[in-house]
């Protein structure tokens, strides 16, 4: 079954056209919802999936399309995802709190997957309309143009994270607030397909967040490694839809990884 990564970037910009930016600043009360403890849904999350869904199923018949909204009402639907020749996970409004806030950095993210393995992703970033596209073993396009990631400064007191550390277990946050003094400044977007983006414009030189949901960071983390960059759990073990850990360190380069790692967690890895 094959993808036709074009058309479905268009999709992608239709529907964030039609679904979630036609609503942006314009949400009234009864279309939004508590979804979890500090967790929201909206009728542009609920929409944008079920539409991008439609298309998808059209365009790949057979194929197995699922959504962070369907799958928080189904949550057996992942192993569908996992087991199927192909699949497809959206995150229709990544950064959700912040559309509703009328926050522009949000975005819709899909990622293709082969019996489990990411074989294509999509960002766009709809405010900005900045689409990033990647294909296994292709590169990374951002706006059609192949992504060369910068060198990241040499010294760690120049660079810019996207630390998320909110999650992190108490130990291991007390130690990144602390470590992340040694930076130029943490700058997290608080929409990880916004961070992801800025990683590959050069914007920012690292992301680093504990939770790591797989519609959340499957797309931003392939679109790193093919853009000649690195992500990979704090542990060092690849990230995968079948990874449980928890953790995820991007990077722009393999030496800078470890360069980040080590002084936002000394000796604990």
């Amino acid at each position: 079954m094959s993808l036709d990564p074009v058309r479905i970037a268009d999709y992608v910009r239709e529907i964030s056209h039609d679904e979630i930016l036609s609503r942006f600043e314009k949400l009234e009360a009864h279309e939004i919802q508590d979804k979890a403890a500090g967790e929201m849904v909206t009728s542009a999350d609920i929409e944008a999936e079920r539409q991008l869904t439609r298309l998808l199923t059209d365009l790949c018949p057979g194929a197995v399309v699922a959504g962070e909204e369907s799958i928080a009402e189904h949550p057996e639907r992942i192993h569908d995802v996992l087991e199927a020749d192909l699949s497809f996970l959206i995150d229709p409004v990544d950064g959700t709190n912040n559309f509703i806030r009328g926050n522009h950095r949000f975005a819709m993210m899909v990622v293709a997957l082969k019996k489990g393995a990411t074989v294509a992703a999509w960002i766009y970033l709809p405010r900005d309309d900045v689409m990033a596209v990647a294909e296994r073993g292709s590169g990374t396009l951002l706006n059609d143009e192949k992504v060369k990631l910068p060198r990241p400064p040499a010294d760690i007191s120049k660079q810019i994270a996207a630390a998320h550390i909110k999650r992190m277990p108490d130990d291991l946050k007390e130690m990144a607030r602390e470590n992340l003094k040694k930076f130029l400044k943490n700058s997290p977007a608080f929409c990880a397909g916004y961070d992801y983006v800025s990683l590959l414009r050069g914007w920012k030189h690292f992301s680093v967040y504990f939770r790591t949901l797989p519609w959340d960071h499957l797309p931003g983390s392939f679109m790193i490694r093919e853009a000649g960059g690195c992500s990979r759990r704090l542990n060092e073990e690849e990230y995968t839809i079948h990874e449980r850990g928890k953790g995820l360190l991007s990077t722009l380069t393999e030496p800078q990884w470890y360069q980040v790692r080590d002084a936002l967690f000394p000796g604990r890895f």
